[in-house]
């Protein structure tokens, strides 16, 4: 029987993204840490990224392993994490302007939901289309739905759902 040796790299999402496109696979669950029910979990995560964004320093989010299928990443550890960060990524880029770079839209539609056709169609979506963010006071979550864009049936899904309370608190 012939052994594989598995290898593993620390890298950031953003080299991923330039590396590899990230699927979701159908066989995932919903995405949770956006849940009304997570809070604490989610905040938690999202104060540790601004500590590490804040003071310029690494932080080590343990490993994330799935496998290639059809030349797409699909992780089965680490959904959630990746989910997460794709948000920040998102929402850094739109706020500063630089999804309208072509690299920087390109990397960021690099990750799909393939749970539920909306959840791909909404992360298709949030990346090719723009939002502005006003100001602070302003709710991520209204300002997406309000978008002409979006399709009021996205609500029902649970994973665009989530999605949407997360972009509010790293808003």
């Amino acid at each position: 029987m012939e052994e594989s040796k598995y290898t593993g790299k620390t890298i950031n999402l953003y080299q991923l993204l330039q590396e590899q496109i990230i699927q979701i696979p159908i066989i995932q669950r919903d995405y949770a840490q956006g849940r009304r029910d997570k809070k604490e979990i989610r905040e938690n995560f999202l104060d540790a990224l601004y500590d590490c964004v804040i003071n310029n320093s690494p932080i080590k989010l343990d490993f994330v392993y799935g496998s290639l299928v059809d030349s797409r990443f699909q992780p089965l550890d680490g959904q959630q994490r990746l989910t997460t960060l794709f948000l920040l990524h998102w929402y850094a880029a739109t706020k500063e302007g630089r999804l309208a770079i072509p690299e920087v839209k390109h990397n960021l539609k690099n990750f799909s939901y393939e749970t539920r056709i909306s959840s791909r169609e909404f992360c298709a979506a949030l990346v090719e289309e723009s939002i502005t963010i006003e100001s602070e006071e302003q709710e991520m979550r209204a300002a997406i739905i309000d978008s002409n864009w979006f399709f009021l049936s996205w609500e029902s899904d649970p994973t665009i759902d989530a999605m949407l309370r997360t972009l509010d608190a790293i808003h």
